[in-house]
């Protein structure tokens, strides 16, 4: 079955004789495997004497992107795809204790235990968001791992903007925002020596279409059908595969200063009047991000303070971003 999945997906119409002559198989045996894909949910059109034409849809499953990929590691790993797993970020940790390579990838289409920061939920509904982790393996110092947030965040806003043109904003230190509202969370789990970076977990959630957002956080986020038709959430996934292979060579080569230029541009807290909250509790103007990551804000006397987000969440004055 899987390799007439990958030979249906890799052309537009596939005959049923040139399926016969590379599976070994009679034209009505194609036919009944055919008929066993549909009834597992793919749709599958009869094209008459030109062949069988596979319609996937938004479906997300590897064979459909695979073979995109346009990265040197990332997505050449492991890739692991689920219907429905419990959180996406522990199937990554497993995986990599078990020795996973860097760039092995867990993705699904729903969470039934999805985490975000500090312990809270993360609503994942089926087929309508991008609940993926991605296991990353730098060659950075442990006090330069917070730096892995911004590529995500970033690499996740080129994805979506060249996806379907919508241009989303990174909130420090790592949701994506539209119109004020948050489409997008990220969570980092790592494991670390005192001189080096074992591995890190990247776990990413994107609200794509209408459902992925709980009414009743309607007022603090949205999904990208909000905004504009929504795009294929395979095609942003390989976009962001690419740039997060991109934005993490720059990290290794010149770190925050390789990422500072491209965050300054996407960044909706630089330069804008702030509430930070938690283990401190001030107000001030975000003025700029330190080689650790680290949020410098200028409180109202005057003093620059520096803000480390496992600490503390950073508000806008007047409302969510």
């Amino acid at each position: 079955m899987q390799t007439l999945l990958e030979m249906l997906a890799a052309r537009e119409t596939v005959s049923g004789e040139e399926i016969s002559r590379a599976l070994g198989i009679s034209r009505a045996a194609v036919w009944k495997r055919v008929e066993a894909l549909r009834q597992e949910g793919w749709e599958i059109q009869s094209r008459g004497k030109l062949g069988y034409c596979l319609k996937a849809g938004d479906r997300i499953d590897p064979l459909l992107w695979l073979p995109r990929l346009q990265t040197e590691v990332l997505g050449h790993g492991w890739v692991h795809y689920a219907r429905e797993t419990a959180s996406t970020n522990a199937d990554m940790k497993r995986l990599a204790m078990e020795g996973a390579p860097g760039g092995s990838l867990c993705l699904c289409e729903t969470q039934t235990a999805g985490r975000g920061r500090i312990g809270r939920q993360w609503v994942s509904p089926p087929e309508v968001g991008l609940w993926q982790s991605l296991l990353v393996r730098p060659k950075l110092h442990p006090q330069n791992a917070p730096l892995v947030t911004f590529c995500a965040a970033l690499a996740m806003a080129d994805a979506v903007e060249e996806a379907c043109g919508l241009q989303p904003l990174v909130k420090w230190p790592n949701d994506l925002v539209l119109g004020g509202r948050k489409i997008c969370g990220i969570l980092l789990e790592a494991s670390v020596e005192m001189e080096a970076v074992d591995y890190i977990v990247v776990g990413v959630g994107l609200n794509v279409r209408r459902g992925s957002v709980p009414p009743e956080l309607a007022a603090q986020a949205a999904c990208l059908e909000d905004f504009a038709p929504p795009p294929l959430r395979r095609l942003v996934l390989v976009n962001y595969l690419r740039a997060m292979e991109d934005y993490l060579q720059r990290a290794e080569t010149a770190g925050w200063e390789g990422l500072s230029e491209s965050y300054a541009k996407k960044s909706c807290t630089l330069g804008q009047r702030v509430r930070v909250s938690g283990a401190q509790e001030f107000t001030g103007v975000a003025e700029a991000v330190d080689v650790q990551g680290a949020l410098l804000v200028r409180d109202e006397a005057g003093n620059i303070r520096r803000v480390m987000a496992g600490d503390v969440s950073v508000r806008g004055v007047m409302g969510y971003a």
